[in-house]
């Protein structure tokens, strides 16, 4: 935040642009006067040095509905001109575009006070972006409100002294695998470099989870600003309920700013592509399962797949932590399989390997998630042949793709929470499969069509494994459609206990009602 002495944006900056403001669309509850009053008040008290005229709050039309998101757009280009930039920058899939009437690029956290002491006046609807990588509308853009862009902030800080690292969330994943390199560390987070630091706050799957937990179990502080413009740090000495709700709690308690997490030492991994054609996927489905009976009791081992079902090719990243030269022990049941290729082999560090995966061929994707536990029968076979029976109504689509991504979750994984101060998802000690039912196409007519089968698709599931007595109620949070009640799958009081933090910290309901997007708790 500028000072006043700092304020190099002369006062009639701020006159100008509120003065040209002409639409008239949202209401607000106070009257214009009132309005007016608070926000050149709020200015005052932050050092910004404007005079707002009364014809920007619709002053000689005393009944005149508010337009207030650009009230708010005007005010805060005039407090730091706003990067002439597009709706679509950052965000992978264009099913996720929206139309923000402007967007707010902080470099620095009292740029972030600024913007939520403000809109906490205004009560401008906005999105919050780090990565962009979620695919649904709203969760991180938005239509016809603001949207506050966190890719400026990049920071990246190892402490040899206290084996963490704090991370901006500007940041993708890549971006802090990159910088942890020359000091041979990782942290527990995404598989995929161009993922952002928000996945922390669904849990997060990483490849480092089959022996050190999510994402978020390795969280040691959150700095938060929450609904009143105030940074807080949220850890197990300080506003510990608020650390434990973030762990999976997305966007319902503040904006994070920083993450602080746990480093590891990294030396040299194994691993890369492994391919099959679809005739396999039985033997595939298989070998998941014996993988996980046996394979994952390994904990250096993690694969994840993209079996592709709708273009006959079956992929599997397999990761291996140790300095090896050849397949272990863990991935026989995948080697048993004859491949069409294999890439795999040693790689000086982490960051080299996760270069290497499956390209995106289509411009729109979206998925659905189901969970099941690992059995003794032909389940996973079962599941992945009704996925493809499923996969098989997407010819009608241009560009129709249909990706699987069992993930297998192991109970070392689950269980790594017990000592890291616990988690909001209630998950049970069990081996299970997260179910990332993953779809691509090409044009936005077939939208709607998509999402339908989407939902029939994890419904389809969810029946089979009920009937079969092996369905679990979690829903992870990173792999949900948005249609899926993800934070009561957590259990009623897991979900009651994350309300009472919402209220505690966010007692007037900002990340329940201006930002709409996300998985909400109300």
């Amino acid at each position: 935040m500028q000072p006043a002495a700092a304020m190099q944006q002369p006062a009639y900056a701020l006159v100008l642009v509120v003065t040209l403001l002409s639409s008239l669309v949202f209401l607000v509850d106070a009257a214009p006067s009132t309005l007016q009053s608070r926000i050149q008040a709020y200015l005052q008290s932050q050092g910004v040095n404007a005079s707002i005229p009364a014809t920007a709050y619709g002053g000689a039309q005393p009944n005149a509905r508010l337009d207030t998101v650009s009230l708010t757009c005007g005010i805060l280009n005039a407090y730091r001109d706003l990067d002439l930039v597009t709706p679509q920058d950052g965000q992978l899939s264009p099913t996720a575009w929206g139309h923000p009437n402007c967007i707010f690029e902080p470099t620095t956290v009292r740029e972030i006070q600024f913007f939520v002491g403000l809109l906490a006046i205004t009560g401008s609807t906005y999105a919050i972006r780090s990565g962009g990588h979620s695919p649904f509308k709203d969760f991180a853009s938005t239509d016809h409100g603001i949207l506050i862009a966190m890719h400026k902030m990049k920071a990246v800080e190892y402490n040899p002294q206290t084996e963490t690292v704090r991370m901006a969330m500007g940041n993708t994943w890549g971006d802090v695998y990159g910088a942890l390199t020359p000091h041979q560390r990782i942290v527990v987070g995404g598989r995929l470099a161009p993922v952002g630091m928000a996945l922390t706050t669904g849990g997060g799957l990483s490849h480092y989870s089959n022996e050190k937990g999510l994402a978020s179990d390795n969280v040691v502080n959150f700095e938060l600003v929450l609904a009143d413009g105030s940074l807080v740090n949220a850890n197990a000495t300080s506003n510990s309920d608020l650390w434990w709700a973030m762990k999976a709690g997305q966007n319902n308690f503040g904006i994070t700013t920083h993450i602080t997490t746990k480093a590891y030492p990294m030396g040299a991994v194994w691993g890369g592509l492994r391919v099959w054609n679809a005739t396999q996927l039985d033997a595939v489905s298989d070998a998941f399962a014996e993988y996980q009976r046996v394979g994952q009791l390994d904990t250096k081992s993690s694969v994840i797949p993209d079996l592709v079902t709708t273009n006959g090719t079956l992929f599997i990243t397999l990761i291996y932590f140790g300095p090896i030269t050849s397949p272990p022990a863990a991935f026989k049941p995948f080697y048993d399989i004859p491949a069409v290729s294999d890439n795999s082999g040693p790689h000086p560090n982490f960051l080299d390997l996760i270069s290497v995966g499956p390209p995106q061929v289509v411009p729109r994707f979206s998925y659905g998630f189901s969970n099941l536990y690992l059995d003794n029968s032909t389940t996973y076979r079962d599941v992945m042949r009704l996925c493809a029976q499923q996969g098989e109504k997407m010819k009608r689509v241009n560009g129709g793709t249909q990706v699987l991504i069992p993930q297998p979750i192991s109970k070392t994984m689950i269980d790594v929470a017990k000592r890291t101060g616990g988690r909001p998802q209630g998950l049970r000690s069990r081996a299970q499969l997260w179910m990332n039912m993953s779809w691509g196409w090409n044009l936005a007519k077939d939208d709607a069509y998509v999402y339908a089968l989407i939902k029939e698709t994890y419904e389809k599931v969810d029946a089979l494994t009920k009937q079969r007595g092996l369905y679990d109620p979690y829903i992870f949070l990173n792999d949900a459609f948005p249609d899926q009640k993800v934070l009561r799958s957590y259990g009623a009081d897991k979900f009651n206990r994350m309300v009472a933090v919402s209220k505690k910290y966010d007692p007037r309901g900002m990340f329940q009602t201006q930002v709409p997007g996300g998985f909400k708790l109300n």
